[in-house]
């Protein structure tokens, strides 16, 4: 049965239609027509100013491509700062671009084929009251709930996401620059990205690369996080993140818990390097040269609190274990760390020449141009504004600056199980450090010493108009035999050491400190098997002593006695004295600390009269880094003097018995400490005594 012939030809042309549409269909996919809407930007810059209510402007053009991957190009965009702030642009951007497949928009899919930028800086800033310029909202300013939709409302025309509602298959950024700055700061913070790729596909993790700067410092990152599938199965998600900068490795890994998110984080955290101080260009700090370092733990984040638990740092073979916490919630960051180790090796924290504060004996370069004050002037103003710029480049501060200790507080314990110096084992330790109020205090250090133990105590205040300290130390019958035997294995020298030190001070500079200081500094030693050999040709009888082949022990040091006093800088010994079987040496005269000069003679006396003895005071005089040794004024007469008659002086010496104990009883036994001063020197230094 044919049909009719007018039916024949209604579908012979709905036929030719559909041919005709699937074709133009065909060249629309296949042809890209561009299409140019600069003329029209008008209307989009309007648009877009009432959208996020600032002015925003196309400096060049705006052009669509049409095909079934349409494209949408946009160059030379420019969003102004809000009002409040100075003029100038919050964004400027060069170009973008992004290309999206139009048959899985029909089914509630976005495929982005190609979405790029390129040329994009962004300007963030924070004014004097708090505001800034990337939000509309005043400080301390709620966000608005947006009214609660009916529920039949809020769920018609919903579409139900799948693994591929959206899939990126190409990401590329391009000289991406992102500069922060408060009202405070002189020079803004920059964050570059010289390059980043990344994708989101159907079933595979999102993955992200880039290389840039950060604070001048080259950094790479790689990002990757778990795909749509895996956040719509399991309503968890996770994330890896590889950071590379400043020769320091950090990695951040962990699964989100979507319900929680907004309220807290938790990631696993570990960063390592070969150098602490090469990280001193992007934290701005001068750090410590330690070597093999690095840390790790559980990262926990909430709203202006910052905890590490399970925390490990290690510093070379040493290692310390327990948490950390930063609590931001105040007026100021409070830092709180509990540590404990089984082994700290003290070789680990050699820093050579590293000093935790810099001279300031030179002034920073002003700006060249400026009108130049009297000297005097130019170094007050100079002391109430310190330049932190050298050659146009900010310098790293200080640890013990002012600004760096009043910007947090800080409470730190550690306690050690065993404390390794090289092979020697000095025992365990405990240590509470404290950072409030910009006062750093270390109260106390203690240390189970081999035979003894140690206490160490410290308060410093730096200021730019007055800077404070203090040091407390006491060691007890610490055996110096460890220290020996790491010179000397096989030595049988030993021991003990004894130590007394409290001093106080206020001065203006942190380097005048001990310039200003008062207290005192006692120490004593009493060696064993530590022998006296040419020290006692000072003062013995020369001519027996050549001659002589020796005994097989000979003399040995008794004792080492130092009971200094320090007033306004100006230390002072009320008793110095090195006692051997043979002979006792005794030292008088200062070390100004205010003027940095010194001035001690140094005298011996035979434990008994001497024939032909060369007891010569030397002298010791100059600057702290430039003195001299010679022979006191005077001395050279006197010894000859003494030389010449000595057969006199010494029968008699010996006739009366006016000799001191071989061993030193009467001054080794000596205490040191605060109480009972001593008034004059010591049996056989008092000819030293100035009248």
């Amino acid at each position: 049965m044919s049909l009719p012939k007018r039916l024949r030809w209604a579908l012979c042309i709905v036929g030719g239609l559909t041919a005709v549409l699937i074709l133009i269909l065909a060249v629309l996919a296949l042809v890209q027509i561009p299409i140019d809407l600069t003329k029209h930007k008008g209307l989009v810059e309007s648009a877009a100013t009432r959208a996020v209510g600032r002015t925003v402007k196309v400096d060049e053009k705006i052009e669509v491509t049409t095909s079934l991957w349409p494209s949408f190009t946009l160059e030379g965009l420019r969003i102004a700062n809000p009002k409040g702030f100075q003029a100038g642009d919050f964004a400027h951007m060069k170009s973008a671009e992004i290309r999206v497949s139009v048959l899985p928009l029909l089914l509630g899919k976005i495929h982005i084929g190609t979405f790029r930028v390129k040329g994009l800086s962004l300007a963030l800033l924070e004014n004097k009251d708090g505001a800034v310029n990337w939000s509309s909202r005043a400080p301390g300013e709620a966000v608005p709930k947006a009214p609660a939709k009916p529920k039949e409302e809020s769920e018609k025309g919903k579409w139900e996401l799948a693994s591929d509602s959206l899939v990126i298959e190409k990401l590329i950024l391009e000289d991406i620059s992102v500069q922060y700055r408060d009202s405070s700061m002189a020079e803004p913070l920059e964050f570059r990205i010289d390059e980043c790729s990344g994708a989101a596909l159907a079933g595979r993790p999102f993955a992200l690369a880039m290389k840039g700067t950060l604070l001048q410092e080259p950094f790479s990152t790689t990002v990757k996080a778990a795909s749509l599938q895996e956040l719509l199965e399991e309503s968890r998600s996770w994330m890896e993140i590889k950071t590379e900068i400043a020769g320091t490795n950090l990695e951040l890994a962990g699964a989100l818990d979507l319900s929680q998110a907004l309220k807290t984080l938790q990631m696993k955290a570990s960063l390592k390097g070969e150098r602490l101080d090469s990280l001193n260009g992007l934290l701005k700090l001068d750090l410590p040269p330690l070597k093999s370092y690095g840390a790790g733990g559980l990262l926990s984040m909430r709203k202006g609190r910052i905890d590490l638990s399970n925390f490990e740092i290690y510093v070379g073979e040493s290692k310390l274990a327990g948490k950390m916490a930063i609590d931001n919630t105040g007026s100021r960051p409070v830092a709180t760390i509990e540590l404990g180790a089984p082994v700290v090796q003290l070789n680990d924290f050699d820093v050579g020449d590293w000093s935790a504060e810099k001279s300031d004996s030179e002034p920073p370069t002003r700006q060249e141009g400026k009108s130049k004050k009297s000297d005097k002037g130019s170094a007050e103003e100079l002391e109430k504004e310190p330049d932190t710029k050298t050659g146009g480049e900010e310098q790293p501060a200080e640890l013990l600056s002012p600004e760096v200790l009043k910007s947090f507080d800080a409470q730190m314990n550690v306690k050690v199980e065993k404390v390794l110096s090289g092979e020697d084992e000095l025992g365990s330790g405990l240590l509470t450090a404290t950072l409030k109020q910009g006062r750093f205090s270390l109260d106390p250090i203690k240390l189970n010493l081999p035979g003894g133990s140690l206490f160490f105590a410290l308060s410093i205040k730096p200021g730019r108009e007055a800077s404070e300290a203090s040091v407390r130390a006491i060691v007890e019958n610490f055996d110096f035999g460890v220290l020996a035997r790491r010179a000397k294995p096989d030595t049988d020298m030993g021991g003990t050491i004894n130590l007394d030190v409290d001093l106080r001070s206020s001065a203006r500079k942190l380097n005048d400190l001990l310039a200003k200081a008062n207290g005192y500094f006692d120490f004593s030693g009493h060696p064993v098997n530590l022998r006296a050999g040419i020290v006692d040709l000072w003062a013995v009888n020369l001519v027996a002593a050549i001659a002589s082949k020796g005994d097989e022990e000979g003399s040995k040091i008794n004792c080492i006695i130092g009971r200094w006093s320090m007033k306004d800088g100006l230390l002072r010994p009320e008793t110095f004295v090195i006692d051997t079987s043979k002979i006792r040496i005794c030292g008088v005269g200062y070390a100004n600390f205010k003027k940095e000069r010194l001035d001690l003679t140094v005298a011996p006396i035979a434990k008994k009269g001497e024939y032909f003895s060369l007891a010569t005071p030397v002298k010791v005089k100059g600057k702290f880094d430039d003195f001299e040794l010679g022979i006191a004024s005077g001395g050279v007469f006197t010894t000859v003097v003494l030389f010449t008659t000595s057969p006199l002086h010494a029968s008699l010496r010996r006739i009366v018995n006016d000799k001191l104990p071989e061993d030193g009883q009467d001054i080794c036994g000596m205490a040191i400490g605060p109480e009972n001063r001593p008034k004059e020197l010591p049996s056989g230094c008092r000819h030293l005594q100035k009248k």
